[in-house]
């Protein structure tokens, strides 16, 4: 008998962990922090653990254990360093050796390739088309076959390729449920893009100022894609600063074409930065200046990093802020996105006078996407939903039971459950 534990990620988004337990081998998926508390998981960590991508809710929580092994993706590898790295400048909660410790233990493969971990566990990884170098994962451990997801995509984004589908037989589905009710249905992609656009324009028009706080990893550089795609058309007229890891995030998605969309990857081969003119921002010309302009910076959900800084702006009517992201309970961002009207990220307050907007730019499938992945994966014979808010999470599993007609459950943290 195979059994799963949920260590995290249940009925919440943020904290995914869930370790397998075999008759002789084990192994955890993921191993991730709370955006917004810092919590993590409680676990025995002697054993190796296989990541399905960098972001904060996946990985953040790796450095506080001492894993046998850690395996991923080599992109995965090194956009983790730049999240811990932020981890560890905004929270202090780990060390600098911890780090380190933690990357001496990363063994790397490509999507796709077997490894054989276990007396009786082997795995692959599969493109999830989530971020650069995100991965399902395939497992098989005492004869049972499970496919865990992690955070997928099966629609293509401007910077990564569409989720494979292809995938061996499967008996266990671990599937996310960001978006899993059936009210959870996004426009699509160059809807959203237009309308990003067209708020920036009316902002740089008027004079202002327009901030957008980003997730280093993944949406950054979708939107200074968007951006300077249309800065390059000559629809958009608009100086652009960044502030924050992306910077060194995205030098790192320049440096994996192989791993990127087609269209990115041909495109920076013929000579073109498409992420733009990527550096640090100035200052003295954002703060000093009556200059209009465009800052994309770190956190997306706004809890901390170079973004705080420029929140004062807000004082100013003719400035915006637009959230591109999904923002978590008890985050700046979802107090902004909510209608907060004064905050205190520093010492001194902040009334908010400028508009804050939200268009949601997820990485994530939406309801119908998380339907036509399942459609067209092998059916599996039960399915588990994590890795969402609770009303998301029980409607998926309802959608999954009611429609597609297969068994499908949601754990609560520290369920056991036999597969």
């Amino acid at each position: 008998m195979v059994l799963l534990k949920f260590h995290g990620g249940c009925h919440q988004i943020g904290m995914s962990c869930v370790e397998v337990i075999g008759e002789k081998d084990r192994v955890f998926l993921d191993c991730g922090m709370m955006p917004d508390t810092g919590e993590i998981p409680k676990i025995d960590d002697n054993a190796p653990l296989i990541v399905s991508h960098a972001h904060l809710d996946h990985c953040g929580a790796i450095p506080f254990y001492n894993f046998k092994k850690i395996y991923c993706t080599p992109p995965t590898a090194d956009l983790m360093f730049i999240t811990w790295r932020d981890t560890l400048n905004l929270q202090k909660s780990f060390k600098e050796e911890d780090i380190q410790r933690a990357l001496s233990s990363v063994e790397c493969l490509n999507y796709y390739e077997e490894k054989k971990i276990g007396e009786n566990l082997k795995f692959k990884l599969y493109n999830a088309g989530h971020i650069l170098g995100s991965s399902s994962i395939y497992l098989e451990i005492d004869g049972k076959r499970i496919l865990y997801t992690g955070d997928i995509n099966e629609s293509m984004q401007r910077t990564v390729r569409a989720a494979d589908t292809d995938i061996d037989d499967i008996d266990i589905l671990i599937i996310e449920a960001t978006y899993g009710s059936p009210l959870d249905i996004k426009p699509a992609r160059k809807v959203l893009e237009r309308e990003l656009v067209n708020e920036v324009k009316e902002t740089i028009e008027r004079g202002g100022k327009v901030i957008i706080p980003v997730f280093a990893v993944g949406r950054a550089q979708e939107i200074l894609l968007v951006l300077n795609n249309y800065i390059r058309s000559g629809e958009l007229e608009a100086k652009i600063f960044t502030d924050g890891s992306l910077i060194h995030a995205t030098s790192i998605y320049l440096s994996y074409t192989d791993w990127l969309n087609p269209k990115l990857k041909n495109l920076i081969e013929t000579g073109i930065n498409p992420f733009g003119n990527v550096e640090k921002a100035d200052e003295s010309r954002i703060f000093k200046k009556d200059e209009p302009c465009v800052i994309v910076s770190t956190s997306g959900m706004v809890q901390g990093g170079p973004v705080l800084k420029y929140l004062r702006l807000l004082k100013d009517p003719k400035n915006k802020l637009i959230l591109t992201g999904y923002q978590a309970e008890g985050t700046l961002g979802r107090a902004l996105e909510e209608g907060i009207k004064e905050i205190k990220p520093f010492k001194n307050k902040i009334p908010i006078r400028g508009e804050v907007v939200k268009i949601e730019f997820s990485a994530h499938g939406d309801y119908n996407s998380l339907v036509r992945y399942i459609k067209k994966i092998p059916k599996p014979e039960k399915a588990i939903v994590m890795h969402g808010e609770r009303y998301q999470s029980l409607a998926f599993a309802m959608t999954i039971w009611k429609n597609l007609k297969i068994p499908a459950y949601v754990p609560i943290k520290g369920t056991i459950l036999p597969v």
